[in-house]
């Protein structure tokens, strides 16, 4: 499997939208700060704690695993 920096963000992103939510809705769901849910989509952070991608997979209803792979 292999991980890049800015696959995180971009798998949320990717995720959130097929499900029609917002990032406030997300953010919300997931228990984050939805200025800290902003940073991760747009690979400002780029490495975000496994426990908030944790939380951000489990408001998504998926797997930290298919948060973090690249294809």
């Amino acid at each position: 499997m292999k991980v890049f920096k800015n696959t995180v963000g971009v798998n949320i992103k990717n995720v959130r939208k097929s499900l029609q939510l917002s990032q406030e809705q997300l953010a919300s769901d997931a228990g984050v700060k939805y200025s800290n849910l902003v940073k991760i989509e747009n690979s400002i952070i780029t490495k975000p704690s496994v426990y908030t991608i944790y939380l951000i997979a489990k408001a998504l209803n998926t797997t930290v695993e298919k948060l973090i792979e690249s294809e």
